[in-house]
């Protein structure tokens, strides 16, 4: 996924070329296989700079025994009593260890620049390759980096690089290590390193960030050098499915609102070349495009032509190439979240020549206009049975923003936190058949005397409703009575079971509507849904699996507590799961969340995955949050978008448009294709026929009656007079 700090691959003695020993030695320590850690010419020649230099030494002079001394003590400072511990350091090393296992030590840890340790590491960095794999000339330049690793490697200092290379070679042609001939083809050969990263097979930068911040937290500055492998829990398919239907969607919410016009207008260059097309591209056009990164999906580009129905544009392979009016015509200018210019009679309309603009590929493969969406998201699944993230997704593109919205962005979560505090209220005592008043609500407001009018979306009203429906349909003013009802201290209470920090949570009706100063992350919606995905545990989320040395040695291996038939096996690591919603009422909310799937404000998840083991839940707050949550028994997924700035995103979106395109989307790739098998029914839930008019027991004489799930002890009775019947009769409720 990612690579942070020095770079560093073992090896051993055995595998280091026989040429590579040569080149080394015959250039920095030619009597190493005689001496005992001290050279005494070398030793001579120091003491000589010594008397000379007044206590200081020039140059270094030191054996490769030394030298290794150095790097582990990281002094580098040229004074008499430094080169003398080394030479005492040096005697010591080499009567507790071997030549070769000194050479192979040296030859681990030696630094050569570009964030490269050791030999394996220089070649893999240099030249991406096995150093066993490297020939004459690319063995001698590794061979002449020790000296200078910074300033001296060939992508840094490539001339004096080259010298140092050419002088590595004239030494082994002394020592002959090797012949004339392969000399004089050594010193003509060209330079070919450059910067090798290791490849990165799974692009995840929010995650890779999320882990790397971890790290140093836990272990300090240590990470960057210490050499630790780290394995993720994310899934290779998943992740690329998330990054990839967030992209796509967030391109698609910012073409549907209109086209804000060119990045930039008439560039410098651009009278140039309207004066001389003959003299071709204006060096500045080129220079623009080579410096402008792509971002998300959307390439740079400049206008070079412009016809009634088309922008020629100029590419940063240096192609030109033609967008037709089709991929042109979506551009209305953008005037606020909900409205929009006309549509463009003509190209010119929508940009000029020497404008910088974005172009993105579309399904056929073909370039159209784009450009880089204002509105940011976030994707983030895990496993609801062990809270192992399994994808995330912080924003339209990491290299144009880091900050990662799926754990950082604390957003107002609207309607989506309505399950909460609804299971609460049933572990209360209410049931999915309770009777509602969907009417209007008046509430007494601040010292002013004014009123509070909460409505719903649409501003509809239903009348009696039973409270399956109205949160499967997501009705305001029917979450507003229940927390009423309820209590918002007790629904503050309940909810904190799920993790949530509940300090600055308001304890009024802004409950019902998930507003006032609810914020929650992504992430932390993500893993609160996984209580009703699994049945009512609590688990908590977790992206780093284990970590390892570069010996293989774990040092840190993730036992989640989980949901699991094997948390009660003594033979088993597995930490049970804590529960936090009772068994029978997580079953209820389980089957209401899929009704939301199946015939509420999530159906068209229904209608395009065609399956019945899916559940969620829509949400919308003050136009500026949009969310969706969605889970199945092993897959649990939430999409949020909004802008930074706090902006509307429009009247006409919800939680039901783009957030659940692009779950929808995700979960296409996510899902396997089997479905899951039902959460088991607990013992002491029972299925009643009810009347939905009334909530209550069916009777024999009943026309028109529905199954509904009950704790046994919460089974309605057959007839009943409802106690509030009066009120419900009330056109309008006024609450005082």
């Amino acid at each position: 996924m990612q690579e942070f700090g020095e770079r560093l691959t073992p090896i051993t003695y055995a595998d280091i070329p026989e040429v590579f020993i040569n080149a080394l030695l015959d250039t920095e320590d030619k009597r190493f296989f005689q001496h005992s850690g001290v050279d005494p010419v070398t030793l001579l020649n120091a003491s000589y700079q010594l008397i000379v230099n007044k206590g200081s030494i020039s140059t270094g002079g030191s054996t490769i025994t030394m030298q290794l001394v150095k790097n582990i003590s990281g002094s580098n400072e040229l004074k008499f009593l430094r080169k003398f511990k080394e030479i005492l350091l040096a005697i010591k090393l080499e009567r507790e260890l071997t030549k070769e296992q000194i050479l192979e030590l040296y030859l681990n840890i030696i630094p050569f620049g570009k964030h490269a340790f050791g030999i394996q590491a220089a070649a893999s960095v240099y030249y991406g390759k096995d150093v066993s794999e490297l020939n004459l000339p690319q063995i001698a330049m590794l061979a002449g980096i020790p000296k200078a690793p910074e300033k001296g490697n060939p992508i840094n200092g490539p001339e004096r690089a080259k010298t140092r290379r050419n002088l590595v070679l004239h030494r082994m042609l002394e020592q002959n290590s090797i012949t004339s001939e392969q000399y004089q083809a050594s010193i003509k050969a060209p330079i070919t390193a450059s910067v090798h990263g290791r490849t990165i097979e799974l692009s995840a930068p929010y995650a890779s960030e999320m882990v790397r911040k971890q790290l140093l937290t836990d272990y300090g500055r240590k990470i960057y050098s210490a050499g630790f492998t780290v394995h993720t829990s994310l899934d290779g398919k998943m992740q690329s499915a998330a990054q990839r239907s967030l992209q796509a969607n967030l391109d698609k919410y910012d073409r549907r609102h209109g086209y804000r016009g060119p990045e930039r207008k008439r560039i410098d260059g651009t009278d140039e070349y309207l004066a001389a097309p003959e003299y071709g591209f204006p060096s500045n056009w080129i220079k623009t495009l080579a410096n402008t990164p792509i971002v998300g999906n959307q390439h740079p580009a400049i206008v070079t032509a412009v016809t009634d129905e088309t922008l020629v544009v100029l590419t940063t392979s240096g192609d030109e190439t033609i967008l037709e009016w089709e991929q042109l015509k979506w551009a209305r200018p953008y005037q606020t979240a909900d409205t929009r210019g006309p549509v463009p009679a003509f190209a010119h309309e929508i940009a000029g020549i020497g404008d910088l603009i974005r172009i993105s590929l579309d399904q056929e493969d073909r370039w159209r206009l784009g450009q880089i969406p204002d509105i940011q998201g976030a994707l983030v699944a895990l496993d609801p049975e062990t809270g192992a993230i399994k994808a995330l997704s912080g924003g339209y593109d990491f290299s144009q923003q880091q900050f990662n919205h799926a754990v950082q962005a604390k957003r107002q979560p609207g309607s989506v936190f309505k399950p909460f505090f609804y299971a609460g209220a049933l572990e209360n005592g209410l049931t999915a058949a309770s009777i509602f008043n969907d009417a209007p609500v008046v509430l007494p407001g601040g010292q002013l005397e004014e009123v509070y009018r909460p409505s719903n979306s649409g501003d509809k009203f239903r009348g009696n409703i039973r409270l399956r429906e109205a949160l499967y349909r997501s009705i305001n003013l029917v979450s507003l009575r229940v927390i009423l009802d309820y209590g918002p201290e007790n629904a503050v209470d309940y909810v904190s079971r799920f993790g949530f920090d509940t300090s600055q949570f308001p304890h009024n009706v802004q409950l019902a509507f998930g507003g006032g100063t609810i914020s929650l992350s992504p992430l932390e919606v993500a893993v609160a849904y996984a209580s009703f995905a699994n049945g009512g545990f609590k688990v908590n989320s977790h992206l780093i699996s284990r970590i390892e040395t570069l010996k293989g040695e774990i040092i840190h291996e993730e036992i989640p507590a989980s949901v699991c038939i094997q948390c009660d096996n003594p033979d088993s690591s597995a930490k049970p799961a804590r529960r936090v919603i009772e068994a029978r009422v997580a079953f209820i909310m389980h089957s209401i969340l899929k009704d939301v799937i199946k015939k509420g404000t999530g159906r068209r998840a229904y209608r395009e995955l065609k399956r019945d083991d899916l559940g969620g839940k829509t949400g919308t707050t003050n136009d500026a949050d949009i969310w969706f949550s969605g889970f199945n028994r092993t897959l649990v997924a939430t999409t949020w978008m909004g802008f930074d700035s706090n902006d509307p995103v429009g009247s006409r979106e919800y939680g039901s448009t783009v957030p659940l395109d692009t779950w929808i989307d995700f979960m296409k790739v996510a899902l396997p294709e089997t479905e899951d098998i039902p959460l088991p029914q607990p013992e002491g839930v029972v299925q009643v026929r009810i009347n939905p008019e009334t909530g209550l027991r069916a009777r024999a004489s009943d026309s028109r009656t529905i199954f509904e799930l009950f704790r046994a002890e919460f089974v309605p009775p057959e007839a009943a007079v409802l106690a509030n019947q009066h009120e419900n009769d009330q056109a309008t409720k006024i609450i005082f």
